[in-house]
């Protein structure tokens, strides 16, 4: 046997259970890192769930006070003794209970969103008569947007709670929509009683959930603010332009 031979038989002998060692370790630090993986999968699916239940809860906790603010806007109609139209308003007052049970989405078109909020204004309107206007400016292209449920419905409901229910004489409800770049603009408007705008949290759990539960489903940039400009209460709700139940 030459001697090239013999070494190339001694590299092949050494080599194959180097080989083998290398290949092990490999092997056990790809299985650490695909259980690292799995760990790192799990967490995400944990804190999905955790946001979702959280989301949820925020959800359900508007929910009780919409049908209070509305069950006390209709016993007023039967004090007053006017039946007909609080069998009008009990017919609305099915309908945005109807659209409650159904949706489970995390998001609705904004175009559902405002005929669950009409039952509501169609509630109040029969309460205040001609007292109450309603104005709206709603862009075409920025109402095929989605939003979180009931957000609408919340800012107009917080106008009558800590505005309009105050205000004597003629009161004015506007709501605007429009879209600017890739986000939509959502502004509900009275023109109530003044009072402090400065914390969200003296409005009650309505606006503070709203804020929640925007920074639970948007990673882009969204807002809420509350301000009083020339004796009118603005409301204004930022967030990324969606065409989608799903971000």
């Amino acid at each position: 046997m030459s001697e090239s031979v013999f070494t190339l038989i001694v590299l092949v002998g050494l080599g194959i259970p180097i080989a083998s060692y290398v290949i092990l370790l490999l092997l056990g630090y790809f299985d650490k890192e695909f259980d690292y993986l799995q760990l790192e999968k799990k967490k995400i699916e944990m804190e999905n769930e955790l946001h979702r239940v959280e989301y949820l809860q925020l959800t359900q906790q508007i929910q009780p006070h919409f049908l209070f603010n509305s069950l006390n806007a209709m016993l007023s109609l039967g004090r007053l003794g006017k039946t007909a139209d609080l069998n009008h308003a009990l017919e609305e007052f099915s309908k945005f209970l109807r659209y409650k049970y159904v949706e489970k989405e995390s998001l609705v078109p904004f175009e559902k969103e405002l005929i669950y909020t009409s039952h509501y204004l169609s509630i109040q309107q029969i309460r205040f008569g001609h007292r109450l206007e309603v104005h709206y400016q709603i862009d075409e292209e920025a109402k095929r947007t989605y939003l979180p449920p009931y957000m609408l419905q919340t800012l107009v409901e917080n106008s009558f709670k800590h505005g309009l229910e105050k205000k004597t004489g003629t009161k004015t409800l506007s709501i605007s929509l429009k879209r600017e770049g890739n986000w939509v603009i959502l502004q509900v408007m009275d023109n109530g009683p003044e009072f402090d705008t400065s914390n969200l949290g003296q409005t009650g759990i309505g606006l503070e959930n709203i804020k929640k539960r925007l920074a639970l489903i948007y990673d882009l940039y969204s807002e809420l603010s509350l301000k009083r400009v020339s004796g009118i209460t603005k409301a204004t709700v930022i967030w990324p332009y969606t065409l989608e139940g799903k971000v």
